[in-house]
């Protein structure tokens, strides 16, 4: 049985999906905005499949897959502690901006990725990523109106783009060598 208290969050949480989806349905789906975002995500992932590596599909897809999870847990975080907004989302009920955080945004780091294979060059890359991402897109964003700031700068993000490519990077690196040494102890 529910105490009282978990009831009361449960029936807000009820509430406050409600009138996502409504205001979603009402603002938002088939408008400029949905289909723009709509569109990005299905031609980001498009061109990924085309310029992806075959044959470092596994490590790719790896790399691809950490950034997507990671992505959307900082903006879960981000949202829920209002310091941005994204007043269009593809899906209600979804992360938001999926076009960004399921396409676009892991499609870049694992690009790069691919194509910057030394620490050093990738490292370059991921602070010339970051400064774009940064300082170039996010306001492209705002001004367009896929994305508000509420208490957020441009610059918080610089570090944060830049880590986290390192960080994904590291990991996947770490987690190969870890697969190799299991392969060769048999």
């Amino acid at each position: 049985m529910m105490d009282a208290g978990m009831s009361t969050a449960l029936e807000l949480q009820k509430l406050l999906t409600d009138l996502r989806i409504e205001q979603w349905l009402q603002e938002d789906v088939f408008h400029f905005r949905w289909w723009f975002l709509l569109g990005l995500f299905f031609l980001s992932a498009s061109v990924w499949c085309k310029v992806v590596d075959k044959s470092r599909l596994p490590k790719m897809v790896l790399f691809l897959v950490l950034t997507t999870v990671i992505t959307l847990i900082l903006d879960e975080f981000g949202e829920e502690l209002t310091l941005w907004d994204y007043p269009t989302d593809i899906l209600p009920v979804f992360p938001p901006l999926t076009a960004v955080d399921l396409a676009s945004l892991p499609i870049i780091y694992s690009l790069i990725y691919q194509y910057f294979g030394t620490w050093k060059s990738f490292s370059l890359a991921a602070i010339i990523m970051a400064a774009v991402f940064s300082f170039i897109l996010e306001p492209v964003l705002v001004w367009s109106g896929f994305y508000q700031l509420l208490k957020w700068k441009y610059y918080y993000g610089f570090p944060i783009y830049f880590a986290l490519a390192l960080f994904i990077r590291w990991l996947v690196v770490m987690i190969y060598a870890a697969a190799e040494k299991a392969e060769e102890g048999n």
